[in-house]
């Protein structure tokens, strides 16, 4: 019976791996101390491990590095919008810290590699486990399958690494927590918590705020001073700060501007929520539930023929304009509107549509998937990765891991010029993003577990002391240079330090300090950094795997 399970196990991979990764998910969510995480990526990792003792796992290289092309597009997509916006506000300073953070990660590296005489399965497992980038691994990996070595050397070579990763990622995350989250605002001499509101404001940073227009419905009574109003001077009453959407008489909804108001007509209004306390001080109405066919908004992109007096047309004929903008949640006033910006209609714009021609057109559906998109940004990540040159004779490609990245990055700044075309909805990066990199981990895990004993063996207890001093030692050499060389203010610098280091939990940790509008803050300074450590760390790798070989 027993056999039966295992024999089912090994030669049914994606069942074995999926429930290694249900496990790991599980696993990883649990806080230990009730404020740190593993995180799914370790837990899964360890999972497949154990899980892959049961027998030789055979390997399926297509599913892995299709799901890591996916999570490597998805970190470029979602971030790829930002980076300007960084630049624009940091300058090259934040571009400078992250340079350095990566020479003195590699300094550091390749001193305690070649005193302790670690090899390359080893060394690439430590760079990815210390400085926590998972990318790390695919990368190390497909340049250990070029080694000019035999195939028993490259299987331990190949055993090593995910061993290696998994012992060094935990204190790579928690140790890098608490330097950057409780030692280095110490050190800089400021408060985080208190830091990040001051410099929100000093450079008008918002947190995303909530969608500021309310939609109320009210029951009109026999003596409503509305009774005998036009939806039409409803809204000139109101000063088209408030609009009448639509009126149910009975079962029927009508919108006609010409429409009086009777006793019993229920009537749907929206505006911002600071206008409606006119709505307070009248008499005979009741507030209902709004019906569900009550119209509802749409995002709308002003175009280059955009003039202002085109919005005085579209309240006159009762459509409600939201000018906050939806996607980043900034208050807009309507002197600073410019083509390409989006705005919220609500309302019949079929008897506006002239004007809405030339003023844009309407926004995709935040719920609208790009399918070409995405996999026109895999297939040229999978081209792209090709490119690359000859490190001591080894090939050392730029990797379908960093390809994907770049492709992210690039299509993501495209498409959000270009805000009526289809995008990849948030919610979809981010699955991607959570389960491509887990999965890609898993399948690593089953292949490489029936080495595991003598790999952790022969690694040691030295391979955590080497991992300890790589995930710290970037850091606090960083800041010392940020502070006393390029006199940033410590609260980018921070930002820097853990977008170099692509610790995600630290970025968490730090932001949820600096609370809503400081974290803002933050993120716009990790960025830049964070692109350049996904693309350097991921390359640090391969580049040991050539140096030690």
């Amino acid at each position: 019976m027993v056999d039966t399970i295992i024999h089912f196990m090994v030669h049914n991979q994606v069942f074995t791996l999926f429930i290694c990764m249900a496990l790991g998910f599980a696993i990883g969510d649990y806080k230990i101390g009730g404020r740190f995480s593993i995180g799914a990526t370790v837990a899964t990792l360890v999972v497949t491990l154990i899980v892959g003792q049961i027998g030789a796992f055979p390997r399926d290289e297509m599913l892995g590095t299709i799901f890591f092309g996916a999570f490597m597009f998805s970190v470029g997509y979602r971030i790829g919008p930002q980076m300007m916006t960084s630049l624009k506000i940091f300058g090259s300073r934040i571009l400078i810290i992250s340079i350095f953070w990566l020479v003195a990660a590699f300094l550091v590296s390749w001193g305690l590699f070649v005193v302790f005489h670690i090899g390359p399965g080893v060394a690439s497992g430590i760079i990815a486990g210390s400085l926590t980038q998972s990318s790390t691994v695919a990368s190390s990996l497909r340049t250990i399958g070029a080694l000019p070595v035999s195939s028993a050397v490259r299987s331990t070579y190949e055993a090593q690494l995910p061993v290696a990763y998994a012992l060094t990622y935990v204190f790579g995350t928690l140790g890098v927590i608490i330097f950057l989250r409780d030692i280095a605002p110490k050190l800089l001499g400021i408060k985080v918590s208190t830091r990040g509101p001051l410099m929100a404001r000093k450079y008008h940073f918002h947190a995303k705020n909530p969608n500021p227009t309310w939609r109320r419905t009210y029951r009109l009574n026999a003596d409503s001073p509305l009774v005998g109003k036009t939806i039409g001077g409803f809204n000139k009453w109101s000063h088209y700060r408030l609009i009448a959407l639509v009126a149910f008489h009975g079962d029927e909804m009508t919108d006609h501007l010409e429409y009086k108001l009777q006793p019993g007509d229920l009537i749907t209004v929206i505006g911002y929520a600071i206008h409606f306390d006119r709505m307070h001080g009248i008499k005979g109405i009741n507030e209902v539930l709004t019906p569900t066919k009550a119209p509802r908004e749409r995002k709308f992109v002003l175009g280059k023929n955009f003039k202002l007096t085109q919005l005085a047309h579209l309240r006159q004929h009762g459509v409600f304009i939201n000018i906050q903008d939806p996607d980043t949640g900034n208050e807009q006033l309507f002197n600073q509107l410019r083509p390409g910006d989006v705005i919220s209609l609500t309302g019949n714009t079929s008897r506006t549509s002239a004007i809405l021609k030339k003023m844009g057109r309407w926004h995709t559906s935040a719920l609208a998937i790009n399918y070409s998109l995405f996999s026109l940004g895999i297939a040229g990540a999978s081209l792209l990765g090709i490119l690359g040159l000859k490190l001591n004779g080894i090939p050392l490609q730029l990797g379908n891991g960093v390809a994907a990245l770049l492709m992210g990055l690039a299509l993501s700044t495209w498409i959000s010029r270009h805000r009526d075309h289809d995008s990849i909805p948030p919610t979809v990066t981010a699955f991607f993003q959570n389960l491509g990199l887990t999965l890609f981990v898993g399948t690593v895990g089953l292949q490489s577990a029936q080495a595991f004993t003598g790999a952790i063996k022969s690694l040691g207890i030295g391979v955590l002391f080497i991992g300890a001093v790589i995930a710290i030692a970037p850091h606090l050499l960083t800041l010392l240079f940020g502070r006393y060389i390029l006199h940033m203010e410590p609260l980018a610098l921070i930002g820097g330090l853990t977008g170099s280091g692509t610790c995600a939990a630290a970025m968490t940790e730090i932001a949820d300090q600096a609370g809503s509008e400081g974290g803002a803050y933050f993120a716009a300074a990790l960025t830049p950094a964070y692109i350049m450590g996904n693309v350097g760390i991921t390359l640090l790798g391969p580049i040991f795997v050539a140096l030690l070989a």
